[in-house]
């Protein structure tokens, strides 16, 4: 037995969904346009289009009509307080003593609707009207109509508890958000009744231990109680299970030419978790994360990456239609790809190599490169200047990419390379030679590093170089001001780059 706590606490969640829906429809019937049937009839209320309409042509205070007609919600306003309000103030431009029929005929045609309305949102004759529809509710883990939205297949409720930690199931989850089937989208809302929970404990869960205490609190009448919570019960109450032509079957082979038939069902909880864990890659703080990571600064945030993902989208406009669930995900399940590791070769060894910009590089910076050149491409053909400050701006932040990959490669070579001092015997010019070790203390090493032109020298090899890249398979024709442009912003990072290394090493 509940206590009356909780009791209270869940016929006042009953009462507060019945009355959001009925001030739901009173907002739709105040503030939708017109919409008119075969026979020319406004069909859906529109009261507050057609009052304004009408109060134009009996007020001359077309300024404050015009203003209240622009007017918007404000934040401390409900969407139905709003509508309210509005109709009131269009009454109030005209004297009570007014006659109009039209106008009569509205405001008749909303106190109407108004009570009824309210009559059928009272809670004992809502029930009673919408009780009857779970027959048509089942709740499940894995629901039939994911696999097609006209599929009459049963949906499953999966409530066992044993896990094998190889694989992902719905059992894998801490917390099982279960779904809601229906096979019919028009009964959802008996549905979102039984779910209603307080202190842990649902409706659906007072049912099944036929506690109808919390039905006490809506009416007095004992009988009508037992009648709601029969026909509730069908929501979870059915051992009968089926399959349906459009499921997608699989013939599972066994002994003597025997075999079983498998029905694949998609886990909408399961789905639904990963959907909601994928949410959590647009939150403020993996935004704040990411930019720290690409600004290459430290972050207390895990960043979250889902690469090569896909959608799958069911039922169309309607997705309520398949489960209450999928409706919460706009119809989407996300796909995340299931491939095998892909092999990492080692990098390339530069012991035999003449020269650091080669087709490799490129190879490895081809991303990168291919940003900028379709960047520079774009300002050609539109005739634009590269020196105007947001377009420098971008062209910098892109030249910024390819060097931060050009150092990564710089390094992944060099964690590949077992020996110090590896250099001193490469076919590599000097200036490449301590790019790769700026820490070396030989005579040729503090040499060069003396003359304090080395870098220099790196870097215009690099403009050149990235030049080239950039012209190659495009009709783009780069001049010396491109080179130095490139070597100059190289510069600044490698300087940068060189620093850190011989702070660290």
């Amino acid at each position: 037995m509940i206590s009356e706590d909780v009791s209270k606490a869940l016929s006042g969640g009953i009462i507060e969904y019945i009355n959001n829906r009925r001030d739901k429809k009173e907002e739709v019937f105040l503030k939708d346009k017109p919409k008119k049937n075969k026979q020319g009839v406004i069909t859906n209320g529109a009261i507050n289009t057609r009052v304004l309409v009408i109060i134009k042509t009996l007020s001359q205070n077309k300024t404050d009509i015009s203003s209240l007609e622009k007017s918007k919600k404000t934040k401390e306003q409900t969407a139905l307080v709003f509508q309210q309000d509005k109709y009131n103030q269009l009454l109030s431009f005209v004297d009570e003593d007014v006659i109009n029929t039209q106008l009569f005929d509205v405001k008749n045609e909303y106190h109407e609707f108004l009570l009824k309305n309210g009559s059928e949102h009272e809670p004992a004759v809502w029930l009673t009207q919408w009780s009857i529809k779970a027959k048509d509710i089942s709740f499940a883990t894995h629901v039939g109509k994911l696999t097609h939205s006209s599929s009459k297949s049963s949906s499953i409720l999966d409530v066992t508890a044993e896990k094998n930690e190889s694989y992902l199931t719905t059992n894998s989850l801490n917390h099982i958000e279960v779904d809601t089937a229906s096979s019919n989208a028009a009964s959802l809302p008996i549905a979102d009744i039984l779910k209603i929970t307080a202190s842990g404990i649902s409706i659906l869960d007072c049912l099944k231990s036929n506690d109808y205490s919390l039905f006490d609190n809506l009416t007095n009448d004992k009988s009508l109680i037992n009648e709601w919570c029969e026909q509730l019960k069908q929501a979870y109450d059915s051992s009968k299970k089926q399959s349906y032509f459009l499921s997608k079957q699989t013939y599972f082979p066994i002994e003597d030419n025997q075999y079983h038939l498998l029905l694949p069902l998609t886990s909408s909880s399961l789905v639904h978790e990963l959907h909601l864990e994928h949410k959590k890659y647009w939150d403020k703080d993996q935004e704040v994360a990411r930019e720290q990571k690409y600004n290459k600064k430290h972050s207390a945030t895990v960043t979250r990456t889902y690469p090569n993902k896909a959608y799958l989208h069911v039922t169309g406009s309607n997705h309520s239609n398949a489960s209450s669930l999928n409706g919460k995900r706009g119809g989407r399940i996300s796909l995340l790809p299931t491939m095998p590791p892909q092999w990492q070769s080692n990098s390339p060894s530069y012991n035999n190599k003449s020269e650091i910009f080669d087709r490799t590089l490129a190879f490895e910076l081809k991303n990168v490169l291919e940003d900028l050149r379709r960047y520079l491409q774009l300002i050609k053909n539109k005739e634009l200047s590269i020196s105007e400050p947001k377009r420098n701006a971008a062209v910098i932040k892109k030249l910024q990419a390819i060097s931060n990959y050009f150092f990564n490669y710089i390094e992944a070579i060099n964690s590949n390379t077992a020996n110090s001092n590896w250099t001193c015997e490469s076919k590599l010019p000097v200036e490449q030679q301590l790019l790769f070790e700026p820490c070396r203390n030989d005579e040729v090493a503090i040499a060069i590093k003396a003359n304090k032109k080395w870098m220099k020298t790196l870097s215009r090899s690099y403009g050149r170089w990235l030049s080239k890249q950039l012209e190659q398979k495009n009709k783009l024709t780069l001049s010396p001001i491109h080179e130095a442009l490139w070597a100059d912003a190289f510069l600044i990072e490698l300087r940068e780059f060189i620093a850190i290394k011989e702070v660290t090493l």
